[in-house]
């Protein structure tokens, strides 16, 4: 086969977040099986531009991939904008669409990763036009709280572009079954797969191997909790530092870690909000973390916490069960497994319960073991990316 995968951003976007690794490990997977596989994308990376090779194809592991040169209308004609948030915005594309319509010919599959940018949106449309089966991934952004956000403009772009392409794709992928639901919640009547995000248990360790740990300022002795991801509104973990107050005195050694990128400057709120509570010096706020250090904080944390709205399935919460570290998560992360496999809990998101959660598992040294070994089976035995691949590519043989 020939795959085309259409994207928002590609590794190394990592600032994006999760669906960047997760659309890299579907690409090199299908490439890994003989599959040609070419990756349409921008040069995005949330609030700055990769430094790469734009409009011409670059080998990235093993696949071929165009980073478009995108082009922000809104901040480009409307200045005051960009204090609004450092989203990605529409990702208008030039070259994108006559790239497309020559490559069509040879494809065989056209599957596009992110609803509400101009790449997935033409490249849909000319699929359809062309005869192409084509699946469609939303990565969690049809759950109804993310919805909530800028409702108005979000329901009537779903109504104009997004809904007329879905109901002529040969399929939509879901993360899980609430992904499927809201499908149905917007009236999409299209047939629906459920095909989970992967994780390389092999990449992940359990115990940190390096020093590095020790530019955060934690010791030995700390009992890590850790937040891993955007510092966006929906994530929650403004509500995690509510919780962290509360348990802050019964667990002197408790360290919290906040780490991400800012998309809307919450790291001066978090820190002046610690200030005032006095525990500024158990709070880490070192922006986005990778390679080593990112190895080393997960397998060091004794938690991994994500009280979000809304997820698809969050690839860090994969990567921190690949680590064998405790997960609590809000029941809207979509993994009540977690608490079926007693791999961590499933709290909602109410910062007293939260709070109770965070402090059972730190009193308990004997929970936070089995709660490690469940984690880790968990990632080994659920969501490895081989068993994923293969699932993904049996829906596309059969579109065929």
């Amino acid at each position: 086969m020939h795959i085309l995968y259409v994207t928002q951003g590609y590794k190394p976007a990592y600032r994006i977040g999760g669906p960047i690794g997760a659309a890299s490990a579907a690409a090199e997977g299908m490439a890994a099986r003989g599959h040609r596989v070419t990756v349409f994308t921008t040069n995005n990376n949330l609030d700055e531009d990769l430094d790469v090779p734009v409009d011409q194809p670059v080998l990235v592991d093993g696949v071929e991939v165009w980073y478009f040169r995108h082009q922000d209308l809104m901040r480009r004609y409307l200045w005051w904008s960009k204090y609004l948030s450092q989203s990605s915005g529409f990702l208008y594309a030039p070259a994108l669409a006559a790239s497309i319509r020559k490559l069509l010919p040879s494809v065989d599959i056209v599957h596009t990763q992110m609803p509400f940018i101009y790449p997935t949106m033409i490249a849909g449309r000319l699929a359809i036009s062309a005869g192409k089966p084509l699946f469609y991934s939303q990565h969690g952004v049809f759950h109804p709280s993310r919805l909530e956000y800028r409702a108005l403009k979000k329901r009537l772009y779903i109504e104009l572009v997004e809904k007329p392409i879905m109901r002529r794709a040969s399929g939509l992928i879901a993360l899980t079954p609430d992904e499927i639901d809201s499908y149905c919640a917007l009236g999409i009547k299209t047939r629906s797969f459920v095909v989970p995000n992967g994780v390389d248990v092999a990449e992940f360790r359990r115990q940190p191997h390096t020093q590095l740990l020790s530019t955060l300022g934690i010791g030995q002795s700390d009992q890590v909790i850790l937040f891993l991801g955007r510092l966006h509104p929906a994530k929650g973990a403004d509500l995690l530092l509510d919780a962290f107050v509360r348990v802050a005195s019964k667990h002197p050694k408790s360290v919290l870690v906040i780490a991400g990128p800012d998309e809307y400057g919450f790291a001066r709120e978090f820190r002046d909000k610690a200030a005032r509570q006095n525990i500024e010096s158990r709070i880490r706020i070192p922006g986005m973390v990778t390679g080593e250090l990112k190895l080393d904080l997960l397998a060091r944390a004794d938690l991994f916490v994500l009280p979000s709205i809304g997820e698809g399935l969050s690839v860090a919460i994969l990567e921190a069960l690949a680590s064998g570290t405790p997960v609590i998560l809000s029941p809207e992360c979509n993994l009540p497994i977690v608490g079926e496999l007693k791999a961590g809990a499933i709290v909602p998101r109410d910062v007293n319960l939260l709070a109770q959660a965070i402090s059972r598992f730190l009193c308990d040294p004997e929970l936070r073991c089995a709660a490690s070994e469940a984690a880790f089976a968990l990632a080994r035995d659920k969501f490895a990316w081989p068993s994923i691949i293969g699932k993904l590519e049996s829906i596309y043989l059969d579109a065929i």
